[in-house]
């Protein structure tokens, strides 16, 4: 499978576990001094630089500043020209909280259009179900947290601190914060709906 990174302009961590140089490396904004900083090259470059001394950089495209989407939006849909449906964004949490919301938001939006994306940081990642998720325990527990975005969905959660059955979540149920593995492998099976799902290590 294809897949795609990008470095966004939120907190700087130095996490980027997963990049291979196989990948597509897309830098949103100020990304592209946080891949310099992990000796990391992107493949391009994206954004309007004002948060940013625009770089010297073979493979850059530079947006207007005003626009009505974000740089990681474009990054985004430029990655889905390429053909990619599968994008992993770090760097896209903290810094200035809208931008993290809108991250978020983006991510439901892309959804529905059948694109999966992900957030990911040192001791967290966040991403959308709509489907069965399965995880194999890997000898570290963490928190799980489990929120409706749809304006309801219904699900099971099995293996976790707290089980559910059939359960109906609706969008403005707060139930699913801060539940936990248990030394074990875990699903969540989606019946209906998209749930959005974060993983936080403890020490966080």
């Amino acid at each position: 499978m294809k897949r795609c990174f990008i470095i966004g302009g939120g907190d700087f961590d130095g996490f980027y576990d997963e990049i291979k140089s196989e990948d597509l490396l897309i830098t949103a904004d100020k990304g592209f001094e946080y891949a310099k900083k992990s000796n990391l090259i992107p493949d391009y470059a994206i954004g309007d630089f004002d948060s940013t001394e625009r770089p010297n950089f073979k493979n850059i495209i530079v947006l207007n500043p005003i626009k009505d989407f974000t740089d990681t939006v474009a990054a985004i849909d430029f990655a889905i020209e390429k053909g990619y449906k599968d994008i992993t964004i770090y760097a896209g949490l903290g810094g200035r909280e809208s931008h993290t919301i809108s991250n978020i938001k983006s991510m439901f939006s892309y959804k529905k259009k059948g694109i999966d994306i992900r957030l990911k940081a040192k001791g967290k990642e966040i991403f959308l179900l709509d489907r069965d998720f399965s995880y194999k325990y890997k000898g570290e527990d963490f928190y799980v947290s489990i929120f409706s975005l749809t304006e309801k969905s219904k699900l099971d959660i099995e293996g976790l601190f707290y089980e559910l059955d059939d359960y109906t979540m609706a969008n403005d149920d707060a139930l699913g914060v801060s539940n936990q593995t248990k030394g074990l492998d875990f699903e969540i099976r989606v019946k209906e709906g998209i749930l959005l799902v974060i993983f936080e290590n403890f020490n966080i």
